[in-house]
């Protein structure tokens, strides 16, 4: 298995071109967006013509409120305009975490097969504010729909249960059985975001959600994926601290993903090595 690495926009500053360009330089395999606008699209399938690299386009249907079927239109209409700006893969933050278990059943239901007929990889984020906002949620859904995908954000429901969750480890396998990318932002009990990934307090942090990501990693050899993608989706203000009156950011966001960026990388290369090495001395 081998690892690529998406940058998201969110946050990223100044003409998007440029912008791109020096994500790419920096080593990141493909980008990762949300578009809010038509302009938006028009801009990006403009530089992904010049540009062909891999473009992860996220859906957001958070403005749809309780309605079933405003998720669904917003999921469709969304989707046509990410696969006509040139996504390659899809990421959904979609549902409502305040619907009955038969309302996020319809909703799966209908969401899954509008998504088949896409005929590209489409992953459900694990997010607050959607139906797959809480380990109980998830546990649930899971089993009812084997083709359902995840993006694996340990940081919404580490807020969301207001601790570090090596409580639910069965549970993050399950989830490793269905991952198909992995958000490495690393967050706390109150905050889903550290200030600064590099600082000594936010260690503990991000070893316990190394430890479940090396879970995801573990479940995904075993099922034999050949590419495993993530994105160390730190985001801008209010995500990221802000110094009082000031309101100067208390890190920078692209020094922050790009360290995370790296560690990851190192850290997956010495962990295919160890298995290398534990299979060759294996009796």
């Amino acid at each position: 298995m081998k690892i690529k690495v998406y940058r998201n926009l969110w946050g990223v500053q100044g003409p998007r071109d440029t912008a791109i360009a020096a994500i790419m330089d920096a080593g990141y395999d493909g980008i990762e967006a949300i578009l809010f606008s038509p302009e938006e699209h028009h801009e990006l399938r403009r530089i992904l013509r010049c540009r062909r690299i891999p473009f992860k386009g996220t859906i957001w249907t958070k403005d749809a409120g309780p309605s079933i079927e405003g998720h669904l239109r917003q999921f469709s209409s969304q989707l046509g305009d990410l696969v006509r700006t040139g996504a390659d893969s899809i990421n959904v933050i979609g549902g409502y975490d305040c619907w009955s278990p038969g309302e996020a059943d319809r909703y799966f239901e209908a969401v899954l097969k509008a998504g088949a007929s896409a005929d590209m990889p489409i992953a459900h984020e694990i997010h607050r504010n959607s139906a797959l906002f809480h380990p109980t949620a998830v546990k649930r859904i899971l089993p009812l729909f084997p083709e359902l995908r995840l993006t694996c954000d340990f940081s919404h429901w580490v807020v969301a249960c207001e601790r570090l969750i090596d409580d639910q480890l069965d549970l993050i396998r399950l989830c490793g059985a269905r991952a198909d990318h992995i958000h490495t932002r690393v967050g706390t009990e109150e905050a889903p975001q550290v200030a600064d990934i590099r600082a000594p307090e936010a260690l503990p942090y991000l070893l316990a959600f190394e430890r479940w990501w090396d879970i995801i990693w573990e479940e995904q050899v075993a099922r034999g994926v050949e590419i495993s993608t993530q994105c160390p989706e730190f985001g801008p203000p209010p995500y990221l601290p802000t110094l009082p009156y000031s309101g100067k950011p208390v890190a920078d966001l692209a020094e922050l993903c790009d360290w995370q960026k790296n560690r990851q990388v190192a850290r997956f290369s010495q962990w295919i090595a160890s298995r290398k090495g534990a299979e060759k001395i294996r009796p």
